[in-house]
């Protein structure tokens, strides 16, 4: 089996699972960079929240948000993610403008509930806390089961919501988002690429490695897009 897999990516298709949201608000995007620069290899994206099984899901390489530990895998670090809060910029105008933290009581809070247990992400009432807010229920307002379902309904003016900078980064640049607050919290998370050690050695593989770390490092900081724009 190990012998028709490697033959397989070597004849030019890469198999890369990533978590949905990741996969829809940052990789997908920049794919076409990489078709540009390597037009004979395919890349197929699984995207998908479970923790992959190399060997059974026929998977060449995984991008991961979680703590880096990935025992029996080669472990890179790929980009840092902070949680900023964010709303549509309609939202800084009309009968309720948010200018402060406490205005937040006349607009929908909205949670990010995506399933990667991440304990350093801020949750509402814990950021409301912080920031010194009284008042304001944190429980309130629609949840959603990924963090790009997140970001879609703050960009539809539905409410603000603390999101995972990365994922958000593309509506910020568009000024889709603003960051109302300039408060920003540093996950302890962060993104990983994962592949079986025998992987490393395919040139797809490594073509594909390279061409993550560039994109990762040319991703600018929401937080010092933001301030450079105001």
């Amino acid at each position: 089996a190990g012998r028709i897999l490697s033959a397989r990516v070597d004849s030019g298709r890469l198999t890369v699972s990533v978590a949905p949201s990741l996969a829809a608000k940052w990789l997908v995007p920049r794919l076409d960079g990489f078709r540009e620069r390597h037009p004979d290899i395919d890349v197929w994206v699984s995207a998908d929240m479970d923790v992959v099984d190399f060997a059974a899901d026929d998977v060449d390489l995984a991008i991961r948000y979680g703590g880096g530990k990935y025992p029996g895998v080669v472990v890179e670090h790929l980009m840092a993610e902070s949680i900023v809060p964010v709303c549509s910029p309609r939202l800084m105008l009309g009968d309720h403008p948010i200018r402060t933290p406490q205005d937040l009581a006349h607009h929908a809070l909205l949670h990010d509930g995506s399933p990667d247990k991440d304990e350093s992400c801020p949750t509402w009432p814990m950021w409301l806390k912080a920031a010194g807010v009284k008042g304001v229920d944190g429980a309130r307002g629609p949840k959603f089961n990924q963090s790009s379902l997140v970001i879609e309904a703050a960009v539809a003016g539905r409410g603000v919501a603390l999101a995972k900078s990365q994922l958000a980064l593309a509506d910020l640049e568009a000024a889709r988002l603003v960051i109302p607050f300039d408060m920003t919290t540093p996950s302890a998370f962060a993104y990983y690429i994962v592949h079986p050690p025998a992987r490393g050695a395919l040139a797809a593989v490594k073509a594909f490695k390279a061409w993550l770390h560039e994109e990762a490092e040319a991703t600018p900081d929401a937080a010092r897009l933001q301030a450079a724009r105001a």
